[in-house]
């Protein structure tokens, strides 16, 4: 069995990358913890080119936001999975619109 590193992040650079990204999003189980942007509308439109593909589409996604920290939260299957909720929702926030006729 290969030995899973675990990474540091300190609280300096999780300020730096909400001064750069915004919103940053931690995964954490295990004592494992990974950081994630959220993602643009390059990353997503990428991410749906694999929708009948859903676990592709989830890991696409986290690995293309994926800051720092443990990449296993995105490289296990178990972890994968438990991400492609929650974690996706969050970083994917859709705004509630009214619709109407003028």
């Amino acid at each position: 069995m290969s030995k899973i590193e675990k990474t540091e992040i300190t609280a300096e650079q999780v300020a730096q990358w909400k001064k750069e990204h915004g919103k940053v999003f931690v995964a954490s189980a295990d004592g494992h913890k990974a950081y994630y942007r959220k993602p643009t509308r390059k990353d997503l439109s990428y991410a749906m080119t694999l929708q009948n593909q859903p676990l592709d589409m989830t890991e696409t996604l986290l690995k293309n936001c994926f800051l720092g920290g443990d990449a296993i939260m995105h490289e296990d299957t178990d972890y994968l999975l438990s991400c492609s909720g929650d974690l996706v929702e969050r970083m994917i926030s859709i705004k509630k619109v009214e619709v109407g006729e003028a």
